[in-house]
């Protein structure tokens, strides 16, 4: 299939690790130019080494979306690169989790912070040249806990339901202007946050990490994590063209582990 995305403009928040990294290759692969912004300069410049290898343009950014004024300068860098914004993608890392109890007001803030406040300010520095252009297409990758909530996991997932609602009601006030918006909610992941998560959520149970892991496992039926290419898969679909009639979408990847009715 061909998903049309050939010189497409490609700004992805949050896409020097993980699924955000993966994503950026098979979007180099199709033939998208990328932009990449990131905290971390040797990561940011390992992902950004490995799609110019693919063949196709690369800018990048050092910039912390977690705060207010880095999301527009991140845009305005895009466009002075690549003259547009075609498709935003916004995989930032995953927040921490523990016990309630142990939940400080730093951690909370934090996670709201890096999953909700950093997409929503990316979100809000692209609009204005995709409204111009009159063509946008953004991906908002929340996490499963979104929709299907983890007592070890609530800070992220309340931050994650938060995304949920700002990208449903977001889309009914965007797609006149020819602008896209949809979400990702990805299941337990191997990628470089997934051994820190193991041993939070560990913690208090008894069992060491291995064993921990074991048993969370046992609760997704196909019994394994995904690889980050596998959501990467999932999120150049959504950012294509292939797929034009969905807006206000949330995609479920999770190995059969959410409850909901199919």
């Amino acid at each position: 299939m061909d998903l049309m995305l050939k010189d497409k403009v490609a700004l992805l928040a949050g896409g020097s690790k993980g699924m955000g990294a993966a994503t950026a290759k098979l979007l180099a692969e199709e033939g998208a130019k990328i932009f990449l912004a990131a905290r971390g300069r040797e990561a940011l410049d390992a992902t950004a080494a490995a799609c110019r290898d693919i063949g196709v343009e690369v800018g990048t950014i050092s910039a912390d979306l977690s705060t207010p004024g880095p999301a527009e300068d991140v845009a305005k860098a895009a466009v002075e690169k690549f003259g547009r914004i075609d498709i935003l993608i916004n995989s930032a890392g995953g927040a921490r989790g523990g016990p309630f109890e142990d939940l400080s007001d730093e951690l909370w803030a934090d996670a709201f912070n890096l999953k909700f406040f950093g997409a929503m300010r990316m979100v809000r520095a692209v609009l204005p040249t995709m409204r111009k252009q009159k063509y946008g297409r953004i991906v908002n990758v929340t996490g499963n806990t979104g929709r299907q909530p983890h007592p070890g996991l609530l800070p992220g997932g309340c931050a994650n339901a938060a995304l949920l609602s700002f990208t449903k009601g977001l889309s009914e006030a965007v797609v006149k202007d020819g602008i896209v918006i949809n979400a990702l909610q990805p299941g337990p992941a191997r990628t470089e946050h997934w051994e820190v998560l193991m041993t939070n959520l560990s913690q208090g149970t008894g069992m060491d990490v291995a064993t921990f892991e074991k048993g969370f496992l046992k609760l997704i039926p196909m019994g394994r994590t995904a690889e980050a290419g596998e959501m990467a898969r999932m999120i150049t679909f959504l950012a294509s063209d292939a797929a034009s009639y969905m807006t206000g979408r949330s995609v479920v990847v999770d190995g059969g582990w959410n409850k909901e009715m199919a």
